[in-house]
């Protein structure tokens, strides 16, 4: 039987499989709900406004009354317009949250689904959203467990950097038809930074996008073949999360992302993505590197961040505004002016997120954000 420890660890492991091979979300949903102590677990698409759903992958209940809510009873579904008004990606809620318990039970959503399935609320994060459209995934809990409570969503938040951060690997690859071969191809036509590096931190492959990035940016150098962040603490656990991705199995089962900095007005931060689990084995072997590393802008995760350690800490507002531009900054003085306000103003927001967060600095603080990138660390 495996500790609580050791089935989070391989089913985050499971989450990013999903993004080099899509056919190993039953395996993850259904790792999900035993994780999760759940009846159901999905990863489903929405549109509110046409009042359709598509059943993108999906694990538990009865086929039949599944198949009749996508086609059907979805039309009924009472949560469609709140979630696509009233929710962001990261955030995690649950039906009843949204609707009055009393609503959903009337409701024919509950009637012709729900309780014929013994359902009696979902949990979930919101994953995708534009427009009217959305993308949840989450987990169905038995009516003897309803209204479900605070610490399944706890629980549920321990998923979810793993989630979108696998959503946006697979939205970039676009791997799910494209052989292992035709990675070259794939890797060029990305908009994003892409790199394959081993063990030492000398890379093997750069995608044009990546080399534009190397080239312009001013946060990523290259010596002696090898990668290296511009930033003393980036460099530091970039290096570290490389060196794991190639020695360390329980490490290399999860990604992590690291701030790089700011160029042309945004963040940047990079995911690095071992390439000795799973089914991404085969693309390790192919160009003999032992992870892979995407930069993106942080805009889509950087709010999650800001909530969930927001919350943890009991940081303030302007605290919050502090902790992330400070990492995107050239110190105080920068930060200030990003900010707008004083310098002084700084070093007392920062002293005051230092002793609330027990950070002595601010590479304790890059720490923190991998931390809750990846809960398994500290």
């Amino acid at each position: 039987m495996l500790s609580d420890t050791e089935q989070l660890s391989d089913l985050i492991a499971a989450i990013y499989d999903t993004a080099f091979d899509h056919s190993r979300w039953p395996d993850a949903l259904e790792r999900t709900a035993l994780f999760m102590n759940a009846t159901g677990a999905t990863f489903v698409a929405h549109d509110a406004a046409r009042k359709e759903g598509n059943p993108v992958y999906t694990y538990g209940g009865d086929a039949a009354l599944n198949e009749r809510y996508f086609s059907e009873t979805v039309k009924f579904n009472p949560a469609l317009v709140p979630i696509s008004l009233y929710r962001e990606p990261g955030e995690v809620f649950h039906l009843t949250e949204l609707v009055p318990i009393e609503e959903v039970r009337r409701s024919r959503l509950f009637k012709d689904w729900m309780e014929p399935s013994d359902w009696g609320d979902f949990t979930h994060t919101l994953v995708e959203k534009s427009g009217t459209r959305f993308s949840t995934f989450g987990v169905a809990h038995p009516l003897s467990r309803s209204p479900a409570t605070d610490a399944v969503k706890d629980r549920l938040r321990l998923l979810v950097p793993h989630v979108l951060r696998a959503a946006q690997i697979s939205n970039t690859m676009q791997l799910q038809r494209v052989e292992v071969d035709g990675m070259t191809a794939t890797l060029d036509a990305l908009g994003a930074a892409a790199f394959l590096v081993r063990a030492e931190g000398d890379y093997v492959y750069a995608n044009p996008s990546g080399l534009k990035f190397l080239a312009e940016a001013g946060l990523l150098a290259e010596l002696d073949g090898k990668l290296r962040p511009t930033g003393a603490d980036a460099a530091k656990l970039l290096r570290a999360a490389v060196q794991a991705s190639a020695t360390d199995l329980a490490l290399a089962n999860q990604p992590v992302a690291i701030p790089l900095g700011s160029y042309a007005g945004d963040v940047w931060i990079a995911h690095v993505v071992s390439l000795r689990q799973g089914s991404r084995r085969q693309a390790g072997r192919r160009y003999d590197a032992v992870a892979a590393i995407f930069i993106h802008r942080a805009e889509v995760r950087r709010p999650n961040l800001v909530q969930v350690i927001t919350a943890q800490f009991k940081l303030t507002a302007a605290e919050a505004r502090v902790l992330f531009a400070i990492l995107a900054a050239e110190g105080v003085a920068e930060t200030a002016g990003v900010l707008g306000i004083a310098e002084e103003t700084v070093k007392t927001h920062l002293k005051r997120i230092y002793a609330k967060t027990g950070a002595g600095g601010q590479a304790e603080l890059f720490k923190l954000l991998l931390a809750y990138a990846n809960p398994m660390v500290g």
